[in-house]
């Protein structure tokens, strides 16, 4: 009875911690929550007019709006809420910061205590960019960010079909989550893992059509969102900043994954939709706050990408499998590394690669300095918008950001090629004497595969 009690003691105290820093996080978030941005002005406010105009998702058929009708969805779920409209739309966000923060901790919780990680849940809850990006600016890349470290999570765990389908959910709500395409592509061949999965993810993305189609939209322009964002920034207000689509620039180069391009011509949203290749950057803390408009630093930047990804996956290959901490250092590195060299990048999208440097600096030992400085310097490109300040010359927070690539990338090879690695903290989880032997306190020990299981045993779902 004492051990029962002491157990069940044992699990509502985190479970009491997590509740009330939901709550402090939420009373955070609504202290600002009717701060407004011509973001708001411009796009979300009219679509959700829109929307409730339309009698909410009997008006999801409609072209409104140039995100991809998935978060048109919520949004109109939204307009069903009795909440004055700016809290109905910005809650969409919260609601999506919290599974974010709550799939961290899972990530963290595979290796390390359960204390761990309720700290890893309060931390990404209240990282700075996740706080304002919601409760302030109204945006949502939480929503993606959350699916794509869904994503993670599943993979860790060995569950590649339930991977690719939660990737699929993060495609189908934003295209920055092709950022993390590369990683999910080099665990699936590095650890052999079946990669049919990887029809879960057109799948998944058109299931998530659906609703718009059955409503009365067409394909065609279900499925030219994304290309319409590529190639024109998707300016559903005219002229201005567009402040909710995923463009990557303009024209025809293109640095792809899976058949997702990074263009060069016309503009993402959060910038001037003009279209011309004279602007490569917008607040983004990328190389290209240094140099100007040229194709030549176009093809430059997406041939570093790009061989950057090869070479990673290349050691990747060399040093087969790959542990659960190298493949969380795998995905931060990727997120943060693509985008650097990106033209047309905006503030927004490092948000992913603010998340996962926390998430790995749980896994690795003095890889702190490194999320700070990410975090930090997605912070100090928000102020020009936000703000209409600037209180840290861009071209000095990318190259803070660039010292953050190469540390990540340092850390990278380090950690693939040196056995026995102290970068990696130990394991701090349980584990049941049974299995204490085998898996023991090893940090390196290798993820489940589904590729090998003992006689006997049946197969696990993927």
């Amino acid at each position: 009875m004492t051990v029962q009690i002491h157990r069940s003691g044992g699990r509502l105290l985190p479970a009491a911690v997590v509740l009330i820093t939901v709550l402090a996080a939420v009373a955070v978030r609504l202290a600002f929550v009717n701060e407004v941005n011509s973001d708001y002005r411009a796009f979300l406010s009219p679509w959700y007019d829109a929307l409730a105009a339309g009698g909410g998702f009997r008006a999801i058929g409609q072209e409104i709006g140039n995100y991809n009708p998935p978060y048109l969805y919520l949004l109109a779920a939204a307009t069903y809420l009795p909440l004055p409209k700016i809290v109905a739309i910005k809650l969409v966000s919260i609601a999506f910061d919290v599974l974010l923060a709550a799939f961290a901790g899972l990530i963290v919780r595979r290796r390390f205590s359960l204390r761990m990680a309720v700290l890893a849940f309060a931390v990404v809850l209240f990282a700075p960019t996740v706080l304002i990006n919601s409760g302030y600016w109204g945006q949502c890349d939480s929503i993606y960010a959350a699916f794509c470290l869904g994503s993670l999570y599943f993979l860790l765990r060995g569950r590649t079909w339930w991977a690719c389908v939660f990737f699929g959910l993060a495609l189908s709500f934003k295209l920055q989550a092709v950022f993390f395409l590369p990683a999910l592509l080099i665990v699936m061949v590095v650890n052999r893992r079946r990669l049919l999965a990887l029809l879960a993810i057109p799948t998944t993305f058109i299931v998530m059509l659906l609703p718009a189609a059955l409503a009365g939209r067409s394909w065609r322009s279900l499925l030219m969102v994304y290309p319409n964002q590529v190639t024109t920034g998707g300016n559903a207000g005219g002229s201005g900043r567009a402040g909710a689509g995923g463009g990557f620039g303009a024209g025809g180069a293109g640095f792809g994954a899976g058949g997702a391009g990074f263009g060069a011509g016309g503009v993402g949203p959060g910038a001037a939709s003009s279209g011309g290749l004279g602007t490569w950057t917008q607040n983004g803390p990328t190389m290209f706050q240094w140099v100007g408009g040229s194709v030549a630093w176009l093809v430059l930047g997406l041939a570093i990408a790009a061989l950057l990804i090869v070479g990673m996956g290349a050691l990747c290959w060399r040093r087969r499998p790959l542990t659960e901490p190298q493949i969380v250092l795998l995905v931060t590195a990727t997120v943060l590394v693509v985008p650097f060299f990106l033209p047309q990048m905006h503030e927004r999208y490092f948000y992913l690669a603010d998340v996962m440097t926390i998430v790995a600096a749980f896994y690795l030992r003095r890889f702190w300095p490194v999320a700070l400085v990410v975090s930090a310097c997605s912070l100090m490109s928000y102020f020009p918008f936000l703000w209409r300040t600037t209180p840290v010359p861009l071209p000095l927070v990318a190259f803070g950001e660039f010292l953050a690539v190469i540390a990540t990338l340092a850390v990278f090879v380090h950690v693939l090629t040196t056995p026995d690695n102290r970068w990696l903290r130990s394991s701090s989880r349980l584990v049941e004497p049974a299995t204490r032997a085998v898996a023991g306190a090893d940090p390196m020990a290798v993820i489940p595969s589904t590729s090998a299981r003992p006689a006997g045993r049946p197969p696990s779902p993927a």
